[in-house]
């Protein structure tokens, strides 16, 4: 008998005006305090959404204190009064989750509900103050397509909080340091805020590295900047990066300052292998899945080929 499932008990139980269960709470353990930050974890039993929980949970242990929040949504409803589909799949969906968050002894709150799962992890995130949704980008459970590219992309259209995606197999080292995509926008700027709160309250010793891609400058005699050109280049990036620069002088935060020329994709993943970081954090103007911005962009060839998880802030 699994204790984690078996003797959980409902706070809270919704139905329809058909008496069917649309909603299902139950909060485990001592909850964090009402200043803690929140961080939703869509669960659907794939490999890709256990990865995110893993890290979700290294984000909420001591120092962090952050309050987890699952969420598993389940598209069919049953057909009559009392039916128990939605806890029967939700709990079998959500099994090893809570499992390991037992095994963990980390408190958390689980909410099953019936509808459509990016419409449901929206709302969620609204309605009870989520600061962060850390989810997988591929997998489903029982319910076919529950968290798969789609759901993920929509998400990320819609969120307007930070979401951070991790794919199947993907580990960050305890720890680790933070790569910064900086373009000098609102956007990354809030990417950058994001890292630095998330490494004061769970990776104290982090560094941050904060990487500024140009565009070349043409043809070069020989196909290498002489150093005038490397010393506008360094310019001209500072000028880019003033305010996220002067935002990590004034935090003491331990950090380098790079300059990447051509591809800001490859030259991205390229940063994030060469310092050894374990995250890569940037902002986005705005996500479209049905206009597939994402699937051509900049935010979106990196989420495509990056093999750390992915923090992406508007």
């Amino acid at each position: 008998m699994d204790t984690a499932v078996d003797t959980l008990h409902w706070d809270v139980a919704e139905c329809d005006a058909f008496g069917r269960l649309v909603g299902l709470t139950a909060a485990r353990g001592r909850q964090a305090d009402q200043t803690a930050r929140r961080l939703l974890v869509p669960v659907d039993g794939s490999p890709a959404s256990l990865d995110a929980l893993r890290l979700a949970m290294r984000m909420a242990a001591p120092p962090a204190g952050a309050e987890l929040h699952l969420l598993n949504a389940q598209a069919i409803l049953g057909s009559a009064e009392r039916d128990q589909t939605l806890q029967q799949r939700g709990l079998a969906d959500t099994r090893t989750a809570l499992a390991a968050l037992a095994a963990a002894q980390l408190p958390h709150v689980l909410r099953l509900v019936a509808g459509n799962p990016a419409e449901a992890i929206i709302a969620y995130a609204h309605r009870h103050g989520i600061a962060e949704i850390v989810m997988g980008t591929a997998g489903a459970g029982s319910v076919a397509g529950a968290l798969l590219g789609s759901v993920a992309m929509d998400v990320l259209a819609r969120a307007d909080v930070p979401v951070t995606l991790v794919k199947s197999g993907q580990t960050v080292a305890e720890g680790g340091d933070w790569l910064l995509a900086c373009d000098g926008s609102d956007a990354s700027l809030r990417a950058l805020r994001h890292a630095l709160t998330h490494r004061a309250d769970g990776a104290p010793r982090a560094r941050i590295h904060l990487l500024n891609v140009r565009l070349p400058d043409g043809h070069l005699p020989g196909g290498r900047p002489d150093a005038p050109t490397l010393a506008s280049r360094r310019t001209q990036a500072a000028v880019d990066c003033r305010r996220a620069l002067r935002l990590l002088a004034s935090a003491d935060v331990a950090h380098d300052f790079h300059i990447a020329t051509g591809d800001p994709v490859a030259a991205i993943l390229m940063a994030a292998e060469d310092t050894g970081c374990g995250r890569i954090a940037m902002g986005t103007r705005g996500l479209s899945w049905l206009g597939s911005l994402l699937l051509g962009s900049i935010s979106g060839g990196v989420l495509r080929r990056s093999h750390l998880p992915v923090t992406l802030c508007k």
